[in-house]
């Protein structure tokens, strides 16, 4: 990326905040993207200047700079949404530019026109506290309840069928939510709350909806090295006991349950490698991962690309992966199949796959877990179980409660 300057040495961004710039974007109507890496300190910006955003098939050693997005129902041949980098910024972890890439030049009118609105943004935040909102649930839990119960209860009877030996169901929670809302600021918040996971906000001006989420499951990363890794991620218990208290990592015991479903992933995987006819890889662990009020089952999966002269790996391993059974079942066919006939809703971008491409020369793509839609004044939050016949309907009820916290709590008082 060009790291475009004025003759000063100072970029015109120099000065310019996070959620001054997101405002600013998002008044101009251009899709954008914020992000935060797991183990990471630095959070990016990338804003989508001149084409809004396109659609394009994900060959991900191939692409520009810029930012992927798609939805759960994705098929290999299909393209997915992509957001060009024009614009992107990185900021350190006390909210200043450390690097400015920019494509345009900032001569450019929408880049001038983009930091002049920014740097009002930031005179009118200065002067003016937001009130305090409020949520409001918009279903009946109850109602909700039951019916979530009762397609666990269909799910563990089609596996005692043999129709499929685990699937993911899911539901929503929906909140009202008013013009206060911050969503940069909410944002921030989750990046401090979960340094594990990947933070991101996505603007999708097109679509009128917003995607924040703090995903712990990565999909598929590519390093500029060489360095191929995806994860099976599976297997959940709380992490705190009765009076709130983290339970320490080594006191965390993982039933028969947990472990064969995180084993159903990992195997899962090992497949899609075999497929490929690909048996240079290490695997490490399954090891027990926390991510926000949550412990789950993780086993990482690393390749040498350079050394198996395997470049275009990262995109041949999406394609066989998504969905992968963490997210959908086993065997993927049958129960995607009951997913469609008994979950009731449109999963749109939730457990689909999100990331940056090339941004740096890396790739980094992860499921759309931990997430919430920002559309028309409602908020709502996603949130999956996996079901196997040891599967208890209230218990999976409270797996996706638990789940739908991870945001709320962090989040709820922004809303």
């Amino acid at each position: 990326m060009l790291s475009v300057q004025t003759d000063t040495g100072i970029s015109i961004f120099e000065g310019l905040q996070i959620e001054e710039l997101w405002h600013a974007s998002k008044m101009m109507g251009f899709p954008s993207a914020l992000w935060r890496l797991p183990h990471t300190n630095e959070i990016k910006l990338l804003i989508s200047v001149q084409d809004g955003t396109r659609k394009c098939l994900p060959d991900l050693e191939k692409m520009s700079p810029g930012f992927v997005i798609s939805t759960f129902y994705w098929e290999s041949d299909h393209e997915v949404l992509f957001l060009e980098g024009d614009i992107i910024l990185t900021f350190s972890e006390d909210n200043r530019i450390t690097n400015v890439g920019n494509q345009l030049g900032e001569e450019h009118p929408d880049v001038r026109r983009l930091v002049q609105l920014a740097a009002v943004a930031g005179i009118t935040e200065s002067t003016h506290q937001a009130p305090a909102s409020q949520l409001l649930p918009l279903n009946d839990h109850l109602d909700a309840k039951s019916r979530f119960e009762r397609t666990v209860e269909l799910a563990v009877a089609a596996i005692r069928q043999n129709q499929f030996k685990k699937v993911v169901l899911s539901r929503t929670k929906d909140l009202r939510y008013t013009d206060v809302f911050q969503p940069a600021q909410a944002f921030q918040r989750l990046v401090k709350a979960y340094p594990h996971a990947f933070v991101s906000l996505v603007n999708l001006p097109e679509e009128n909806e917003m995607w924040l989420g703090a995903s712990p499951e990565l999909l598929v990363e590519q390093l500029s090295g060489g360095t191929f890794k995806t994860m099976s991620l599976a297997g959940t218990q709380g992490a705190r006991d009765v009076s709130g208290a983290l339970i320490p990592r080594y006191d965390i015991r993982w039933g028969e349950k947990e472990i064969e479903e995180q084993a159903l992933v990992s195997r899962y995987i090992i497949e899609c490698f075999k497929k490929i006819r690909l048996r240079e890889y290490l695997e490490t662990g399954p090891k027990t991962l926390l991510a926000g009020n949550l412990y789950h089952l993780r086993t990482v999966f690393e390749v040498d690309t350079v050394a198996l002269h395997f470049p275009e790996l990262a995109s041949v391993m999406l394609k066989l992966l998504h969905p992968t059974s963490a997210i959908c079942g086993v065997p993927k066919a049958p129960s995607l199949q009951f997913i469609n006939e008994v979950e009731g809703y449109n999963r749109s971008y939730y457990s689909g796959f999100l990331g940056p491409a090339q941004v740096g020369g890396d790739t980094n793509l992860f499921v759309n877990l931990r997430t919430v839609r920002f559309k028309d004044g409602i908020a709502t939050f996603f949130a999956g179980a996996g079901i196997t016949e040891d599967s208890v309907p209230e218990q999976e009820w409270l797996e996706t409660e638990l789940k739908c916290d991870t945001l709320l709590k962090v989040i709820g008082s922004s809303l």
